[in-house]
């Protein structure tokens, strides 16, 4: 399960003021340019995070925590990253998606991210009815192995937006005077889009068009075997990536669509989850660590009278086990639809996984400016996430011009495109890391903590971090990710033995071993 509860479609998120965020960051794209390897200038004697974090396998705990075969609470801390994906194409000058390159894989490692929410399409996982693309397997693996080299896990997403790539306004005259063109997205592929020759044409968000429902509607009634065919690409997905402990585990399908009265979709929306479920465990069957699942809601973005399908693990007959819930948390960033806040949303999430006996983990949330405001904002998300041990995912590392959150239909791509990395447009002009944000997700944070956190609390702005848990044998490690070094912030703990500080690309990895059952570490800033 997870709660988006968005009618969302980030498109576009252009803000007044944006020259001087581009102005700022020429200096960092020159600085970065200027090195000799192609990430940033460090001394290549020092260390990288994935010398001391080694990827275990994860499960959920009974006390629903997300923990690695060490019993140590693991933090999964990271981006979405849709370089893989396969999006409709607006404008054929401007590619949707940006490949990812190596420097972007460093970069991330020297930010401290551990995780990254892969975003994959099943259109290019089955282009063909029965064929499963090996080429788009090895593409997703070859991405897998350089995370895991930067020492970051993998949540392999099976991404999709208003269904498919292949549902568009080919011509504006289409649409009647209260509709307009609809943009393709990303999804399902061409041979499992059916639309009965409806509408492409909107009247509100991005699933709205008539087109899009049909498609929706026909997926769940499984017609023509599609659905089946779905269970199938996850099966072959699960059968390579098993008993890989650098995949952290899978996303089986982003924010699905509520296309008829909850009452309706929930019982066929919970079966396709059982059976991709069980498809899933039966292709792990060999291994001894079967993978996180991540399941989302399905919600009316289209029709908010629809209501939301929250699945019942019980109800559907899904054993609990590694069950995640992962919700998507827009609020005060784009309008949900529910006005509340950004700690409101949060209390939602967790009582209702509770309920259902899951733990949570935020598969995505974004902020879309720079404003003063609007990273105010971010850190109070930021802060709200160390208050419950939170993990989660921003959206997103990087975004091309050419992508349908940004462009809009029969325009050039212009503007600026401001995620953790920021795109002037047109051009995919690359102007550097957006360092407003990316102070803010590099925060320091425990990797892997033995024991149970009591408390978690790291400010972006000073560099000051807090942790302190409970009930921790002695002799495991603690492992905590800080951007800062030894030369501005001090270490300084209790119930720890073997303390040890590791300098590496972009800040440091301490290291100690659990002395008594409750330790605390804190990071102070150097008094001037």
């Amino acid at each position: 399960m997870i709660f988006t509860f968005t009618s969302r479609i980030k498109e576009a998120h252009f803000y007044a003021g944006a020259r001087h965020v581009v102005t700022s960051l020429l200096l960092t794209l020159v600085t970065v340019a200027c090195s000799d390897d192609g990430s940033n200038n460090f001394d290549p004697a020092i260390g990288r995070t994935a010398d001391y974090v080694e990827l275990r396998p994860l499960s959920v705990s009974e006390d629903l925590r997300i923990v690695d075969d060490l019993d140590r609470e693991v933090l999964l801390r990271g981006v979405n990253l849709n370089a893989l994906g396969e999006y409709w194409q607006g404008d054929p000058e401007h590619a949707p998606t940006i490949p990812v390159t190596d420097r972007d894989w460093d970069a991330m490692g020297e930010r401290g991210i551990s995780v990254v929410r892969l975003v994959i399409n099943w259109s290019r996982v089955e282009p063909e009815r029965g064929f499963i693309d090996h080429d788009s397997l090895d593409e997703i693996d070859t991405a897998v192995r350089r995370a895991a080299a930067r020492g970051i896990y993998t949540v392999i997403d099976m991404h999709q937006d208003a269904y498919s790539a292949f549902i568009a306004t080919e011509n504006a005259a289409e649409c009647e005077p209260d509709s307009r063109p609809g943009k393709g997205w990303d999804g399902a592929p061409r041979w499992a889009t059916i639309t009965d020759g409806l509408s492409t044409c909107i009247t509100g968000e991005r699933n709205s068009a008539p087109a899009v429902v049909a498609a929706w509607n026909h997926f769940y009634d499984n017609t023509d075997g599609i659905a089946d065919h779905f269970v199938t690409a996850w099966a072959a997905l699960a059968e390579r990536f098993a008993g890989r402990p650098e995949v952290a585990g899978y996303d089986l399908l982003n924010e699905p669509e509520v296309s008829r009265p909850a009452s309706v979709i929930a019982p066929l929306y919970e079966d396709l989850l059982a059976r991709a479920i069980t498809a899933i465990r039966a292709a792990e069957a060999h291994t001894a660590n079967p993978h996180l699942l991540f399941i989302e809601p399905a919600i009316p973005a289209a029709e908010p009278a629809y209501g939301i399908v929250v699945p019942s693990p019980a109800r559907a007959g899904i054993e609990l086990t590694n069950i995640v819930a992962a919700p998507h948390n827009y609020a005060e960033s784009i309008d949900t639809g529910l006005d509340l806040s950004i700690e409101e949303m949060s209390d939602l999430f967790l009582t209702i996984s509770a309920s259902l006996g899951v733990t949570v983990w935020v598969g995505e949330y974004g902020f879309w400016n720079t404003r003063p405001e609007t990273l105010e904002k971010a850190r109070r998300f930021a802060a709200d996430q160390d208050a419950r041990v939170l993990g989660g995912a921003r959206w997103q590392w990087r975004q091309g011009c050419g992508d349908p959150h940004h462009i809009t239909w029969g325009e050039p791509p212009t503007g600026i495109s401001p995620h953790l990395n920021t795109t002037e447009c047109p051009g995919d002009i690359d102007v550097g890391p957006t360092e407003e944000f990316l102070r803010i997700l590099q925060r320091a944070y425990p990797r892997a903590a033995p024991g149970r956190i009591q408390l978690l609390a790291s400010d972006s702005v000073t560099g000051e971090f807090t942790l302190t848990a409970t009930d921790a044998a002695a002799g495991e490690e603690l492992l905590i990710w800080t951007p800062n070094d030894a030369g501005t912030h001090t270490v300084t703990s209790e119930g720890l033995a073997n303390l040890q500080e590791h300098p590496v690309r972009g800040g440091r990895i301490i290291k100690a071993a659990v002395a008594a059952p409750r330790y605390q570490v804190r990071i102070v800033a150097v008094e001037n």
